[in-house]
């Protein structure tokens, strides 16, 4: 059961293959503002390690597995 505060509603901004999965950009400006790579962040309940942060946004590298759990 999540028990965590929900900072922001984001939204999917990209979704790139890679040969092991996806690369997942979420637009959050308000979360992504103190972001650094190897940060938690949960999307829909799923914990993403943030490997692109960015000045609005974060990138995740997600496997298949984990695209299933997001849909």
């Amino acid at each position: 059961m999540f028990t965590g505060i929900i900072e922001e509603l984001g939204t999917v901004d990209r979704l790139e293959p890679r040969a092991t999965g996806s690369r997942l950009t979420v637009r959050a400006p308000l979360v992504a503002e103190g972001l650094r790579a190897g940060d938690s962040v949960s999307v829909n309940g799923v914990c993403l390690t943030v490997v692109d942060p960015q000045k609005a946004a974060f990138g995740a590298d997600v496997a298949p597995e984990t695209l299933g759990a997001l849909a």
